[in-house]
């Protein structure tokens, strides 16, 4: 899981890297893990001249610190400076002293620390590129987490949910809501470490996953082999380039393709929304949205049938479901599924089919 990390600064002379992590459950119950993580001050350094990072006028050094912590016990901290507004000289230092600090903090029991990576990053935008390189200081290069009985390895820049116990009453929905025959194919668009994939694959025919970081691409291969699961193909590139590909290789014909997608929070690009849309394979396909806001614009392009962007026949909405992954937060991971063509006409006259029922047993 990942933690909520904020770096306070004081007076302009030292920086407190203090922990505030978040209780990571889902119905609003804290695991026991996060509650004694989030009791335990992590960091406490002080780095003289040093400020935070301001976005709005590019200077400071500090620009994140995040926290991982598996259920396992295993936690991994990545903390990402700025190089451009300090001496080279001092930075190497403090950096140094840091190193230094945190490792005997962790030596003597004073922290639970396993692996300490570090990333340079001078670019304006606040996420960092998949390219930008991290620096492992010393521990270990990554860290596993179980996620509905299987086993998923997670490299420092790959996403997974921030809650692991959320996340398999998401992915439970999910796969009961793909609703896979056994013999259709599953696209998994932006597939990370292959967390949804993994998942649902006992009950596809074949799953293709589509991710742009090719490190989670990674990692979703080795979780796959891990994992013994054969029906897992990993493809790295831009979704609404490898959708087409991904289809035209796994798809016969005669059998259908069920897209899940779990796009980051600013949703999917609109070539990617095009690339599903013109993808006649395709009859269902499941939202999985952190950003609702955003989702109602996603959804209008998926259906509406005067989008000039999107050609191809229109979905329709069929349900919808929040799961509480952020307790105590304004957020909720959104799950919906859309539908066209003979798969929606079968979900309609089922549901004509109950209503009937119930009508009768009144």
């Amino acid at each position: 899981a990942r933690s909520a990390i904020e770096i306070v600064a004081h007076s302009g002379w030292e920086t407190r890297l203090l922990s505030r992590l978040r209780a990571n459950t889902v119905n609003q119950h804290t695991s026991q893990d996060t509650s004694n993580h989030a009791n335990v001050k992590l960091v406490n350094f002080v780095a003289q001249d040093l400020e935070c990072w301001i976005a709005a006028t590019h200077k400071g050094t500090w620009r994140m610190l995040m926290v991982r912590h598996s259920s396992a016990g295993e936690v991994m901290a990545v903390i990402q400076y700025a190089s451009t507004n300090s001496p080279p000289e001092k930075l190497k230092g403090i950096l140094d002293r840091l190193e230094a600090f945190l490792k005997k903090k962790a030596e003597d029991g004073a922290i639970k620390l396993t692996s300490l990576f570090f990333q340079e990053y001078n670019n304006v935008s606040n996420r960092a590129d998949d390219s930008i390189p991290l620096r492992l200081a010393w521990g270990a290069e990554l860290f596993h987490e179980r996620l509905l009985g299987l086993d998923f390895r997670i490299s420092p820049s790959a996403f997974f949910q921030v809650n692991t116990r959320g996340a398999e009453v998401l992915n439970s929905l999910i796969r009961e809501w793909a609703s896979s025959s056994g013999t259709d194919v599953v696209l998994d668009v932006c597939c990370g470490t292959g967390t949804i994939g993994l998942c649902v694959a006992a009950g596809a025919a074949k799953v293709v996953g589509v991710e742009i970081c090719e490190p989670a691409v990674e990692d979703a291969k080795k979780n796959t082999e891990r994992n013994k699961v054969s029906n897992c193909v990993w493809l790295a590139g831009k979704a609404e380039d490898k959708i087409k590909e991904a289809i035209d290789g796994h798809v016969t014909e005669g059998s259908s393709c069920i897209a899940i997608v779990d796009p980051p929070r600013e949703g999917l690009h609109w070539k990617v929304l095009k690339a599903l849309r013109g993808a006649t394979a395709i009859e269902r396909i499941v939202y999985v949205a952190c950003n609702h806001v955003n989702w109602i614009d996603q959804a209008r392009q998926l259906c509406s049938p005067f989008d000039t962007r999107c050609e191809g026949v229109p979905f329709e909405p069929v349900k919808v479901c929040g799961v509480d992954l952020f307790p105590h937060t304004p957020h909720v991971e959104l799950l919906s599924v859309f539908e066209r063509g003979g798969t929606l006409a079968r979900t309609r006259a089922k549901e004509e089919a109950s209503t009937e029922d119930h009508m009768d047993q009144r």
